[in-house]
This record gives C-alpha cells, sequence and structure tokens, in this order.
C-alpha cells in the first residue's frame, strides 16, 4: 500500500506541531467552564458556561465554544470553528477552520396568510470518536432528537450537513 507507506513516511520525517498546553491570555473561558489543566486554548477563544474540554484537546484561534458544548480527548480546533450549544464531540475529533457545527437547521412552517415562523430547532450533534470535519463544514442541530455524526466518518470541505441526519 504505497500511500499508507508514504503517510507515515511523512509522519515520521516531517512532524506536525508539538502540542503545548496552556491558555492564551486574550482566551475568555466562562467561570463555569471546565477546562483540562492538559489541554489548550488559543488567543481571542469564547469558551461558555457549562463548556467541557478534556484533556489534550487543542483548541484554535478565535473559536466561540457556547454553554453546554463537550470537545472529547485529543480533539483538535482549528481557528474560527464555532461550537453551538448542545454540540458533543467524541475523542479524537479534527475540525478545520471555518465550521460552524450545531447550528439551527432552515425550517420553517407558513401559515394560512403566507407567513414564514421558524420552527425551533431544539436537538443537539452528536459527534463520534476519530471523525474529521474538513473547512467550511456546517453541520445543523436536530430539530427535536440529535443530529448524529458516527465515530470514524470523514466529511470534506464545504459540506453542509441539514437537521435530523444520522451519518
Amino acid at each position: 500500500n504505497p500511500y499508507l507507506a508514504y503517510a507515515r513516511a511523512v509522519e515520521l520525517l516531517l512532524p506536525g506541531p508539538s502540542f503545548r498546553a496552556g491558555v492564551d491570555p486574550t482566551a475568555v473561558i466562562d467561570p463555569l467552564a471546565e477546562v483540562s489543566s492538559e489541554s489548550s486554548v488559543g488567543p481571542f477563544t469564547a469558551i461558555g458556561p457549562g463548556a467541557r474540554i478534556a484533556g489534550g484537546a487543542e483548541i484554535g484561534a478565535s473559536c466561540v465554544i457556547e454553554a453546554g458544548v463537550e470537545v472529547g480527548t485529543g480533539c483538535r480546533i482549528f481557528p474560527r470553528v464555532t461550537l453551538h450549544s448542545g454540540t458533543r464531540l467524541g475523542a479524537r475529533c479534527i475540525v478545520q477552520s471555518g465550521s460552524v457545527l450545531g447550528s439551527d437547521g432552515f425550517g420553517y412552517a407558513t401559515d394560512e396568510g403566507g407567513r414564514h415562523h421558524k420552527v425551533p430547532q431544539r436537538g443537539g450533534l452528536s459527534i463520534g470518536d476519530d471523525v474529521e470535519i474538513g473547512a467550511n463544514v456546517t453541520i445543523d442541530r436536530g430539530s427535536a432528537a440529535d443530529t448524529v455524526i458516527g465515530a470514524g466518518t470523514k466529511i470534506d470541505n464545504l459540506v453542509h450537513i441539514a437537521h435530523n441526519v444520522t451519518i
């Protein structure tokens, strides 16, 4: 398998940047958030109340992690990612720059007068272990139950996954 051999050779000969735990002084972390001392939080990142960041997680610059979000062990969140409330990432996930996870789905009900009424999106987004999400991906939260991205899933750049989907 030459492509696998190539991947392993690159990992050996050209290692990526080393991990350094700590919180940048410009990050804003709510006192009710739980951020492991073994994680890294980049500059200008905001972490909301009740959010939990596990050990070995890397949160890049200018990320927004809303209330109650869970980021699993060893996850790597690149700069400018938004994780909305109700989003849960398993272990060792990678989320590339510009992605928005757990946003509202596109749901409207039309009344007899032709006016559109937003359907509340109250579900969450559950992402399994070892998932990689490309740059500028959007994944909607479920409308009542969760949108689910199963373990090991790989999603390319510029993909939209609608609410209530299971992969």
